[in-house]
Formats: C-alpha cells, structure tokens, sequence
C-alpha cells in the first residue's frame, strides 16, 4: 500500500493540530483535499501545506476516490451528520472532540462505521501526551493498586468564546463541560478503565454573560467580543460521579473564574499510590507520584523522557487503517460513554437533583 490519500473538513483553529499531524508522516499520508466555507482560510491551508484539491461542499470532496480518509474540524453539531456521511461515502475518519451533540448521534456514528466497515477515531489528544501514556503504564502495572478517588478539571481565568458557534449551545451543546470537561474526565476514566457511572450529581453557572462589557472582560486577552453574541452556556460546570467499582470522581472545569492562573489538572488516589498531574501552560507540567517504598511514605517526580513516546493519535490512526486494528487508546465505545457523562451532568445540573445513568 502506497501512502494514504487524506482530506480534511474545516480549517479552523483545531485544524492545524489534525494538518500538522498528518503532514508531519509524510512517508505515510498525502494531504490532497481541504474544504471550507471560508474560502479565504481554505487557501491559506491550502497554500501552506500544498494541498492541490479544494472545496466550499465537503460532499465534493467525499466523492473524491482516491481519499482513504478525512479528518472532522467542524462545530460540534455537524460532528455526527458529517461523519456519517463521510462512513457511507466509503471513508475511514478521524473526528473531532467531543464526539456528537448526544449520545443518540454518537450511536448513530458508531452504527455507520459498522455499517460500512471504516474506522472511527475521536480525537482525543491528552491521551497521549507523553504523560497520559506513562500515567496509564504505571497503573496498568499495578503500581497504584486500586483507585478510589479521582479529581481532574480545567479551570480558566479568562477565556469566554468571543465569537462563533461556542456560545450558542444549539451548535456548541454546552460550554466548558462539553468543551474542555471532556478532555480531563474522559482522562481520568480512561485511567480508570471506564468503570460503569452509577449516579452524577452536578451544577452549572453563567455569572460573566451579563453584559457585553463584563463578557469582555472575562473573555481571551487582546480579542474584541462580538456585541451581539448569542450566550446561552454555563462559564463553569462543577459535580461528582459515584462509579460502579465503589470509586467516585469530582470535576471542574471553566472558561472564566476569579481563579489565580489557568490550569489544567488531575489527581488519583490509590491504595498504593497516588498521582497528581498539573500545567499552567507557563512552566513545564508537574508529574508526580505519592507512595511508600522499604517501609517508609516517598515522594517521586519522574524525568519523562518524551522522546521516548513517538506515538501520537495521528500515527495511530494511520496505523490502525493500514493493518485493520480499531483504535485503543481513543477507544470509540470510551467516547459514546463520555457523551451519556455529559448528558448526566447537565441533566443533573437542570433539574438539581441526581441523575441514575
């Protein structure tokens, strides 16, 4: 098999990340195809990383035969249309978090790759940071022994969406819960072997929408909000998870907080050990580990050697299509369980009351 022909569906911020993936394997992808509304944005793409196909309606490019696969950089509620068409339409796919709008066009995805016999990966990035991979060795190995408490979040001082679909939760379907909350819980379940969720219990706040100045405020540095945004999400998302295997997981994640700094964040609490993960996005993340060894309490800090960890869901991808294998670290089934947590979380942020899943 020569190299795999692959085209792209959207070329806004989160695009770079799938163009620069891709075109970083040269020897095994070829970039042939982008597509955009914005045809100004399309051509920059374009011209930059030398791609000779472009398109205003993705449907032209998904009958383009040569292309093996596509990525989806779309808004989330095109998340599951899209894919579906591209499954039929005979290609394998790369998506976007989070999966869908819900977990009924989640399921809708899956039944399309199966329909079709393509692959589905979502685009899980944290997983595998160099960190996430050495984390989930190190418990795998028994290390931690058994988990029974976990803590994670993304908490932001300043960053309400400014323009676009993110604020509108027709488009978007939520917040920073569906927008950020999805990388760091879905993490710590990831490490955690996605145990059943039994009972979520959560809420949900809007306090820096009020006003056009006060969203300005609160919004990206240097960005000029939009007057006439529509806001109709929560800025923060905070809850608690009682999981089958008698573990519980809390969570917090914001897109504005009178909060010291950004931070992206996780701790585990095992029988054995315990781990706690941090980055500010200024300094380098703190990794470290909590244990006992010879009979006395230890504190560990590992030097990860990122050189080390070349895998990254664009190789695995590209190595999944050539050999047949579905995707394990992004595993797909892990992803339409974290659209049914999210559903929980903002039901239960709703009606006040907990949610039975």
């Amino acid at each position: 098999m020569g190299k795999l022909k692959y085209g792209i569906i959207g070329v806004g911020n989160i695009s770079a990340k799938h163009l620069n993936g891709y075109s970083s394997i040269g020897d095994d992808v070829e970039i042939l195809a982008v597509c955009d509304l914005v045809e100004e944005k399309m051509r920059t793409a374009a011209e930059k990383y030398t791609i000779p196909n472009l398109f205003i309606d993705y449907r032209d490019l998904l009958e383009m035969k040569e292309i093996d696969f596509v990525s989806i950089c779309l808004p989330n509620y095109l998340h599951a249309s899209v894919t579906i068409d591209a499954l039929n339409a005979g290609k394998h796919v790369h998506c976007e978090k989070p999966m869908a709008m819900s977990s009924v066009e989640a399921k809708a995805m899956q039944d399309a790759k199966v329909k079709n016999n393509k692959k589905l990966m979502i685009g899980l990035n944290n997983r595998f940071t160099p960190q996430a991979m050495y984390v989930k060795r190190y418990i795998d190995e028994g290390n931690l022994g058994d988990i029974y408490f976990a803590k994670c979040g993304w908490l932001r001082r300043t960053g309400l969406a400014p323009a676009g679909w993110f604020s509108d939760k027709s488009r978007s379907g939520g917040g920073p819960l569906i927008d950020l909350g999805v990388h760091f819980i879905d993490l710590v379940m990831y490490f955690m072997n996605y145990p059943k969720v039994n009972t979520v219990m959560a809420r949900t706040y809007s306090k820096f929408i009020e006003s056009h100045e006060l969203r300005q405020l609160y919004s990206y540095p240097g960005v000029i909000m939009e007057p006439d945004l529509k806001y109709d999400v929560e800025d923060l998302a905070t809850g608690f998870m009682d999981l089958s295997n008698d573990a519980a997981v809390s969570f917090e994640v914001s897109w504005a907080s009178n909060i010291e700094k950004e931070k992206v964040f996780y701790e585990l609490y095992g029988t054995k050990g315990g781990i706690k993960f941090e980055d500010d996005f200024n300094s380098k993340p703190v990794l470290k580990i909590f244990s006992r060894i010879s009979g006395q309490i230890v504190d560990i800090e590992p030097k990860i050697n990122s050189k080390l960890y070349d895998e990254t869901e664009f190789k695995h991808f590209v190595n999944c299509i050539r050999n047949g294998m579905e995707p394990s670290i992004s595993v797909l089934e892990q992803s339409i369980e974290m659209m049914k947590i999210i559903e929980s979380i903002y039901q239960s942020a709703k009606t006040r009351k907990p949610i039975m899943q």
